[in-house]
Protein backbone atom coordinates (compact mmCIF):
# COMPACT_ATOMS: atom_id res chain seq x y z
CA UNK A 1 0.00 0.00 0.00
CA UNK A 2 1.34 3.40 -0.97
CA UNK A 3 1.38 6.18 1.51
CA UNK A 4 -0.35 9.18 -0.15
CA UNK A 5 -1.14 12.37 1.72
CA UNK A 6 -4.82 12.90 2.42
CA UNK A 7 -6.87 14.97 -0.03
CA UNK A 8 -7.87 18.40 1.11
CA UNK A 9 -11.58 18.99 1.11
CA UNK A 10 -12.77 20.94 -1.93
CA UNK A 11 -9.58 20.50 -3.95
CA UNK A 12 -9.15 17.60 -6.32
CA UNK A 13 -5.66 16.32 -6.98
CA UNK A 14 -4.63 17.10 -10.56
CA UNK A 15 -2.19 14.87 -12.40
CA UNK A 16 1.11 16.50 -13.27
CA UNK A 17 1.17 18.72 -10.20
CA UNK A 18 2.65 17.49 -6.93
CA UNK A 19 0.24 17.62 -4.05
CA UNK A 20 1.28 20.17 -1.46
CA UNK A 21 -0.69 20.14 1.74
CA UNK A 22 -2.10 23.53 2.70
CA UNK A 23 -1.90 24.99 -0.79
CA UNK A 24 -4.66 24.76 -3.40
CA UNK A 25 -3.82 23.14 -6.69
CA UNK A 26 -3.35 25.52 -9.64
CA UNK A 27 -6.09 25.49 -12.25
CA UNK A 28 -5.63 23.36 -15.34
CA UNK A 29 -4.35 25.56 -18.19
CA UNK A 30 -6.82 26.06 -21.04
CA UNK A 31 -6.39 23.98 -24.17
CA UNK A 32 -4.20 25.46 -26.87
CA UNK A 33 -5.81 26.84 -30.00
CA UNK A 34 -6.25 24.34 -32.74
CA UNK A 35 -3.65 23.99 -35.45
CA UNK A 36 -6.26 24.95 -38.04
CA UNK A 37 -6.74 28.40 -36.49
CA UNK A 38 -2.99 28.99 -36.38
CA UNK A 39 -2.70 27.80 -39.98
CA UNK A 40 -5.32 30.33 -41.06
CA UNK A 41 -3.26 33.11 -39.50
CA UNK A 42 -0.20 31.89 -41.41
CA UNK A 43 -2.11 31.85 -44.69
CA UNK A 44 -3.40 35.36 -43.98
CA UNK A 45 0.14 36.59 -43.30
CA UNK A 46 1.37 35.07 -46.58
CA UNK A 47 -1.49 36.72 -48.47
CA UNK A 48 -0.67 40.14 -46.97
CA UNK A 49 3.02 39.81 -47.82
CA UNK A 50 2.13 38.60 -51.30
CA UNK A 51 -0.16 41.58 -51.78
CA UNK A 52 2.57 43.99 -50.79
CA UNK A 53 5.00 42.25 -53.12
CA UNK A 54 2.56 42.44 -56.02
CA UNK A 55 2.05 46.15 -55.39
CA UNK A 56 5.81 46.63 -55.34
CA UNK A 57 6.06 44.74 -58.64
CA UNK A 58 8.78 42.52 -59.90
CA UNK A 59 11.09 45.47 -60.43
CA UNK A 60 12.21 44.40 -63.90
CA UNK A 61 14.22 47.01 -65.75
CA UNK A 62 12.71 45.75 -68.99
CA UNK A 63 10.39 48.54 -70.12
CA UNK A 64 8.76 46.55 -72.92
CA UNK A 65 5.45 45.01 -71.97
CA UNK A 66 3.84 41.94 -73.48
CA UNK A 67 1.79 42.15 -76.69
CA UNK A 68 -1.54 42.14 -74.86
CA UNK A 69 -0.72 45.08 -72.62
CA UNK A 70 0.86 47.10 -75.43
CA UNK A 71 -2.21 46.49 -77.57
CA UNK A 72 -4.47 47.55 -74.73
CA UNK A 73 -2.55 50.75 -74.15
CA UNK A 74 -2.47 51.49 -77.90
CA UNK A 75 -6.19 50.82 -78.17
CA UNK A 76 -7.06 53.20 -75.37
CA UNK A 77 -5.20 56.11 -76.98
CA UNK A 78 -6.89 55.87 -80.41
CA UNK A 79 -9.51 58.34 -81.56
CA UNK A 80 -12.74 57.67 -83.47
CA UNK A 81 -11.01 56.99 -86.79
CA UNK A 82 -8.51 54.55 -85.33
CA UNK A 83 -5.65 57.02 -85.51
CA UNK A 84 -3.72 57.74 -82.36
CA UNK A 85 -4.15 61.08 -80.65
CA UNK A 86 -1.44 63.59 -81.29
CA UNK A 87 -0.69 62.22 -84.75
CA UNK A 88 2.16 59.94 -83.66
CA UNK A 89 2.17 56.19 -83.61
CA UNK A 90 3.39 54.49 -80.42
CA UNK A 91 5.87 52.49 -82.54
CA UNK A 92 7.49 55.69 -83.87
CA UNK A 93 8.70 56.86 -80.45
CA UNK A 94 12.36 56.43 -79.66
CA UNK A 95 13.21 53.56 -77.31
CA UNK A 96 13.86 54.59 -73.73
CA UNK A 97 17.36 54.38 -72.33
CA UNK A 98 17.73 51.29 -70.16
CA UNK A 99 18.06 51.85 -66.44
CA UNK A 100 21.59 50.48 -66.33
CA UNK A 101 22.68 52.85 -69.10
CA UNK A 102 20.96 55.80 -67.42
CA UNK A 103 22.63 54.93 -64.11
CA UNK A 104 26.07 54.65 -65.71
CA UNK A 105 25.56 57.96 -67.53
CA UNK A 106 24.55 59.66 -64.29
CA UNK A 107 27.58 58.29 -62.45
CA UNK A 108 29.88 59.34 -65.30
CA UNK A 109 28.56 62.90 -65.14
CA UNK A 110 28.04 63.48 -61.40
CA UNK A 111 30.15 61.11 -59.28
CA UNK A 112 33.82 60.78 -58.25
CA UNK A 113 36.47 58.92 -60.23
CA UNK A 114 36.40 55.95 -57.84
CA UNK A 115 32.61 55.66 -58.19
CA UNK A 116 32.90 55.96 -61.99
CA UNK A 117 35.36 53.06 -61.97
CA UNK A 118 32.99 51.01 -59.79
CA UNK A 119 30.11 51.72 -62.20
CA UNK A 120 31.99 49.99 -65.00
CA UNK A 121 31.35 46.72 -63.15
CA UNK A 122 27.55 47.16 -63.14
CA UNK A 123 25.81 44.61 -65.36
CA UNK A 124 22.14 45.12 -64.49
CA UNK A 125 19.90 47.49 -62.54
CA UNK A 126 16.50 46.15 -61.58
CA UNK A 127 13.50 47.65 -59.78
CA UNK A 128 14.53 51.29 -60.07
CA UNK A 129 11.50 52.44 -62.05
CA UNK A 130 8.67 51.24 -59.82
CA UNK A 131 8.17 53.07 -56.55
CA UNK A 132 5.17 53.00 -54.25
CA UNK A 133 6.81 54.34 -51.05
CA UNK A 134 5.68 51.24 -49.16
CA UNK A 135 8.26 48.62 -50.02
CA UNK A 136 10.65 49.83 -52.72
CA UNK A 137 13.54 47.56 -53.56
CA UNK A 138 16.12 47.96 -56.28
CA UNK A 139 18.95 45.61 -57.18
CA UNK A 140 22.30 46.37 -58.77
CA UNK A 141 24.12 43.37 -60.23
CA UNK A 142 27.86 43.56 -60.79
CA UNK A 143 30.67 41.38 -62.09
CA UNK A 144 32.58 41.64 -58.80
CA UNK A 145 33.69 38.33 -57.29
CA UNK A 146 34.21 39.35 -53.65
CA UNK A 147 31.84 39.09 -50.70
CA UNK A 148 30.70 41.25 -47.78
CA UNK A 149 34.16 41.50 -46.24
CA UNK A 150 36.20 41.89 -49.44
CA UNK A 151 37.59 45.02 -51.03
CA UNK A 152 34.69 44.89 -53.50
CA UNK A 153 32.26 45.67 -50.67
CA UNK A 154 33.60 49.22 -50.46
CA UNK A 155 33.02 49.75 -54.17
CA UNK A 156 29.55 48.25 -53.81
CA UNK A 157 28.76 50.76 -51.05
CA UNK A 158 29.83 53.55 -53.42
CA UNK A 159 27.39 52.17 -56.01
CA UNK A 160 24.56 52.05 -53.46
CA UNK A 161 25.23 55.66 -52.49
CA UNK A 162 25.42 56.75 -56.14
CA UNK A 163 22.12 54.97 -56.78
CA UNK A 164 20.45 57.01 -54.05
CA UNK A 165 21.71 60.19 -55.71
CA UNK A 166 20.60 58.86 -59.11
CA UNK A 167 17.06 58.19 -57.90
CA UNK A 168 16.84 61.60 -56.19
CA UNK A 169 18.01 63.29 -59.40
CA UNK A 170 15.31 61.46 -61.39
CA UNK A 171 12.66 62.44 -58.84
CA UNK A 172 12.18 58.81 -57.81
CA UNK A 173 13.65 58.92 -54.31
CA UNK A 174 11.69 56.73 -51.92
CA UNK A 175 10.74 57.01 -48.27
CA UNK A 176 11.36 53.28 -47.79
CA UNK A 177 13.73 52.38 -50.62
CA UNK A 178 16.41 49.74 -50.25
CA UNK A 179 19.05 49.15 -52.91
CA UNK A 180 21.08 45.95 -52.76
CA UNK A 181 24.31 45.39 -54.68
CA UNK A 182 25.11 41.80 -55.69
CA UNK A 183 28.30 40.14 -56.90
CA UNK A 184 28.60 37.91 -59.98
CA UNK A 185 27.44 34.87 -57.98
CA UNK A 186 24.29 36.65 -56.74
CA UNK A 187 25.57 37.14 -53.19
CA UNK A 188 25.06 40.44 -51.39
CA UNK A 189 27.99 42.83 -51.44
CA UNK A 190 26.31 45.85 -49.88
CA UNK A 191 23.03 47.69 -49.51
CA UNK A 192 21.78 51.18 -48.79
CA UNK A 193 18.70 53.35 -48.58
CA UNK A 194 17.41 55.51 -51.39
Amino acid sequence: MTNQPPQQPGYAHQPGFPHQPGYPQPPVPPKKRSVAKMGCLGVLAVMVIGGIASVAGSGSDDSSAGPASSAASTGSSKGKNGSSKGGRSSKATAPQQSTVDAFKAYVKKHESAKTREAATHVTKVQGADKNNDILDAADIYTDYTGDLVSADAGNAKLLASAFADFQADRGKASKNGLVTVYNADGEILSNGNY
